[in-house]
C-alpha cells in the first residue's frame, strides 16, 4: 500500500519526465483522466491514466501502472484497464509498467492460446542511476536503480535545498524516496527519515502512510489479542478439566497440586496428565509421576 501511495505522488510530480525518459514522448499538455485526490490514495488500484496531447493536436492515453510484486493476474488486470480506456475514449492506449522490484515474470509481453499483449516495461533495477541525475522529479526512484544508494544523500540535499519547490512537494519527494530506499536497504530509509522528518511531515503521503500503519498495527494487535485470548482460554479449560477429573476420581486434591496445575501453560502437557488420572490409582502416584515429568 505505501509503495502505491508514494508512486502515485511521484508520478503526479514527474509525469513529464516519465513520458520523456521512458516513452520518448514530449507532449504539449497532459491531463490526468481520474482526479488524484486524497481518497484515491487509499485505493488498492494503482493505475494512473494520462491523456496526452501533442502540438499537432494528436491525442493518446498513457496508462501508467506501478507494481511492487509482479504476477500474471496483474497483467490480466492491465489488459482489462487498457480495453476499458480504449472503449471509453477511442484513442490509442499505451500501457507503461514501472516495476519497483525485479521479477522474471516481467518480460514486456503476455501470451496465451488466444491473446498476445505487449506493454512497455521499466524495471528500475536495470536502470543506471547516473543517467537520471538531471531529472530531479525522478530522484525518489534513484534508490531502486543501479548504484542509486551512493547518490541518495546528494539527491536528498538537492531536494531539501531547492528554492523552487514548496514544502509539501519537498515532503512528498523525500517521503517517497525514503519508502523506496526501504525496499533496498531499511537502514538507509531509517536514516533519511530521521534527518528529514521535519519536512516529511508536510507531505500528504507521510500522514496517509502513518494512518495506514496505525490501522495495520491495530488490526495485527487485535488478531494477536484474539489468538492469545483463545490460547489462554484453552489452557484454562484444560486445567479445569484436569482438576475436575482428579476430584471425581480422588475426591480430595492437595492445594499444592492445584497450584502446580494452574501454573502449567502447555495444553499438550495438560492432556497427558489428564490421561494419567485414569492410569493411576492414588493421588500420590499421580503427583509423583507429574514431578518426574517436570524433572525429566
Amino acid at each position: 500500500m505505501k509503495y502505491d501511495i508514494a508512486s502515485k505522488i511521484i508520478i503526479d510530480i514527474g509525469k513529464e519526465a516519465i513520458l520523456r525518459r521512458f516513452l520518448k514522448i514530449n507532449p504539449e499538455s497532459i491531463q490526468l483522466l481520474e482526479e488524484l485526490s486524497v481518497e484515491t490514495f487509499s485505493l488498492r488500484r494503482s493505475d494512473f491514466p494520462l491523456r496526452v496531447v501533442f502540438k499537432n493536436r494528436q491525442e493518446l492515453i498513457v496508462l501508467i501502472e506501478i507494481q511492487t510484486d509482479f504476477n500474471q493476474d496483474f497483467i490480466l488486470r492491465l489488459i482489462d484497464y487498457r480495453v476499458r480506456f480504449q472503449l471509453k475514449y477511442h484513442l490509442e492506449v499505451i500501457p507503461l509498467v514501472l516495476l519497483l522490484t525485479p521479477s522474471s515474470l516481467a518480460t514486456g509481453q503476455y501470451r496465451d492460446k488466444f491473446l498476445t499483449f505487449k506493454y512497455h516495461l521499466v524495471c528500475f533495477q536495470d536502470e543506471n542511476s547516473e543517467d537520471y541525475l538531471d531529472e530531479m522529479s525522478l530522484y525518489p526512484f534513484l534508490p531502486l536503480m543501479k548504484g542509486g544508494e551512493k547518490f541518495l544523500e546528494k539527491a536528498e540535499i538537492a531536494i531539501y535545498d531547492n528554492m523552487e519547490m514548496g514544502l509539501v512537494e519537498k515532503g512528498d519527494m523525500l517521503t517517497a524516496m525514503a519508502i523506496f530506499a526501504g525496499l533496498k536497504n531499511k537502514d538507509l530509509a531509517t536514516q533519511l527519515i530521521k534527518r528529514r522528518r521535519d519536512i516529511m511531515k508536510q507531505s500528504v503521503a507521510y500522514e496517509i502512510i502513518k494512518e495506514e500503519g496505525l490501522k495495520e498495527g491495530m488490526q495485527q494487535g487485535m488478531q494477536q489479542g484474539m489468538q492469545q485470548g483463545m490460547q489462554q482460554g484453552m489452557q484454562q479449560g484444560m486445567q479445569q478439566l484436569l482438576l475436575d477429573a482428579l476430584e471425581i476420581k480422588f475426591e480430595t486434591i492437595p492445594l499444592r497440586l492445584i497450584e502446580a496445575i494452574k501454573e502449567i501453560e502447555n495444553t499438550e502437557t495438560l492432556k497427558i496428565l489428564h490421561r494419567y488420572v485414569i492410569k493411576y490409582n492414588s493421588i500420590e502416584e499421580f503427583e509423583n509421576k507429574m514431578k518426574l515429568m517436570f524433572e525429566g
